[in-house]
């Protein structure tokens, strides 16, 4: 069931990903809510993280891509970091508005 829900949620994803050549903050903070999603439904940080080291991500993904979708995962799951500094974090390192 994990497996399924989160394969879904990298095909939405990973539409948007092959239209763009670089990962964007919309695309790190919905990883990471999909992370959070599914801690609130039992799942360990584990869990979480071996999902995003399916074959499947790993061919929709750049390594680098899924470094950072892995780190925001890990950051705030462990809430050492909230959605929304995440995503202003983000659009900050990328010169941009809110994401």
């Amino acid at each position: 069931m994990l497996r399924l829900w989160i394969v879904s949620s990298g095909l939405l994803l990973s539409s948007a990903v092959c239209a763009q050549t670089v990962l964007t903050c919309d695309q790190i903070v919905a990883s990471a809510q999909a992370g959070l999603e599914m801690r609130d439904r039992g799942a360990s940080l584990n869990q979480v993280m071996a999902e995003t080291e399916k074959g499947d991500l790993r061919e929709r993904f750049k390594p680098d891509e899924l470094a950072m979708i892995r780190r925001a995962v890990r950051l705030t799951f462990t809430s050492e970091i909230s959605i929304y500094e995440l995503a202003e974090t983000c659009a900050a390192s990328k010169g941009g508005s809110r994401r």
